[in-house]
């Protein structure tokens, strides 16, 4: 099926959608967990329960629910401690690993969090992944310097320099099962997937047609387990045996894909993903069909782990973590959590809305009117004008259906003529557009983000809360 004739989301059901058959183990919102003041990037979880994120705010948080109440309720989700000056987080036996923009990998202690930090320098750019092998000997870690390297937990030495890649690597995972041992995966922006032993390239994975930006064990609690899955900006997953063949191609997003991760047997198994679409999507273990689509609030959802009790968490663009539950007892959300959900994806509609009356099916620049274009009615419900205003500049108006609602200002204009490309590119969210617009929709909040490519088609972001 092509991703143009894939069916979309209706946000305004305020559900989760199911493809497989409707039960029990269908993931519903639980949690809320609010602290950050940027985009979430990564999550890891510890078997005694403990949540650890990490964010573009520069700091390591740690959170734990707390006693079941007298009646058997769970407990709440509690802040536990902040690191600060740290970004992307991996959590191995009783250490906390975290590297950053700053090209540092931090060893923090957590038996005594206080003491400093140990530090392993190597890196010559940002560290955007780490992982840790099964016994914790071992870590692994990719670099915007388009290498991966290989260190001694203990002492902090490096180990080896994984060389082979022509662009940044965007995930790593330590193997360690039988005939593989010691065996490290990379995930590459050059498209490709890389297997090393002993510092030495031994696999090349061919298959995906764009950068590939995260890895996952299949059933990692299987220690023979032959398989693991990868992510692209292509849309896909592809399913791999170590010795380099490609089992499956399971095809459901419609965008990037950002984060993987494996879901337990004992939770009923499978894998999740997530991306720029707003959605995480539940594949089952058996064949690889789609199981249940989780709708999220926030566009960009960065990162997903799962929990000790088999919830599962993911940090967003929003700089919130939600977490999801397939355990009846779980299910039952707070007040103040089910209507920031439900209003969450309230809003999801109507940006959903917007961006299909600006993007109208046509792959052209949004043309600025005049205010007279909005004594005429609407053609349908959604529909997007920009529209120059006597005094206030440039503004996105949506027909609702009997009147044009005035969604706020185009804080950066598009130009009348949109043949004339502008002479430097911009950058969002680490991605190159053509333009990147703003529209102002709320003094309290941030713009919207329209990021443009001339020939392409428009994206709109929802604005952070």
């Amino acid at each position: 099926m092509s991703r143009r004739d894939r069916k979309r989301i209706d946000f305004s059901s305020l559900e989760a959608s199911t493809n497989g058959p409707a039960s029990t183990m269908q993931y519903r919102i639980s949690a809320l967990l609010r602290g950050h003041t940027d985009d979430v990037r990564a999550l890891t979880s510890a078997p005694d329960g403990t949540l650890y994120s990490a964010s573009r705010d520069g700091t390591v948080k740690s959170w734990r629910r707390t006693a079941k109440e007298p009646n058997g309720q769970e407990g709440r989700w509690e802040l536990q401690r902040t690191w600060e000056g740290l970004h992307t987080g991996v959590y191995q036996l009783r250490l906390l690993c975290t590297g950053g923009q700053d090209s540092l990998i931090q060893v923090v202690s957590l038996t005594a969090p206080d003491a400093p930090p140990r530090t392993l320098l190597g890196h010559g750019h940002n560290v955007c992944c780490l992982h840790a092998s099964a016994d914790g000997k071992r870590l692994a870690s990719g670099s915007w310097d388009c290498t991966a390297r290989i260190w001694d937990v203990e002492s902090g030495e490096c180990l080896q320099v994984l060389t082979d890649h022509t662009a940044a690597v965007w995930d790593v995972l330590c193997i360690d099962v039988k005939g593989y041992e010691g065996t490290v995966v990379t995930a590459c922006a050059d498209g490709l997937i890389r297997s090393f032993r002993d510092g030495q390239r031994k696999q090349l994975f061919k298959g995906h047609e764009g950068p590939v930006r995260a890895l996952a064990k299949i059933t990692p609690e299987v220690t023979d387990g032959l398989m693991f899955a990868s992510a692209s900006n292509d849309g896909t997953i592809r399913i791999w045996h170590l010795d380099g063949t490609e089992l499956n191609v399971l095809d459901g997003h419609d965008s990037f894909i950002y984060s993987l991760v494996s879901i337990p047997s004992s939770s009923n198994g499978g894998l999740a993903s997530s991306g720029e679409d707003g959605i995480i999507r539940i594949w089952n273990e058996e064949d690889g069909g789609l199981d249940q689509e989780v709708l999220v609030p926030p566009l960009s959802v960065w990162a997903l782990t799962t929990l000790a009790d088999g919830d599962l968490a993911c940090g967003c663009s929003d700089n919130c973590i939600w977490v999801f539950t397939r355990d009846d007892v779980r299910r039952g959300a707070d007040e103040g959590t089910r209507v920031a959900y439900e209003s969450g994806l309230k809003e999801r509609e109507r940006m959903q809305k917007l961006k299909a009356g600006m993007d109208g099916g046509k792959n052209e620049m949004p043309k600025v009117g005049k205010v007279e274009e909005l004594e005429d009615a609407g053609t349908k419900q959604g529909e997007v004008k920009l529209v120059e205003t006597e005094t206030d500049g440039v503004h996105a108006f949506m027909w609702d259906g009997s009147t044009w609602e005035d969604v706020g200002q185009v804080v950066s204009e598009p130009l009348s003529s949109p043949a004339s490309k502008p002479t430097e590119r911009m950058q969002h969210e680490g991605v190159e557009y053509d333009y990147v617009f703003s529209i102002d929709t709320k003094d309290d909040e941030p713009p919207l983000k329209l990021p443009y490519n001339i020939g392409g088609k428009l994206v709109l972001q929802s604005p952070k809360r």
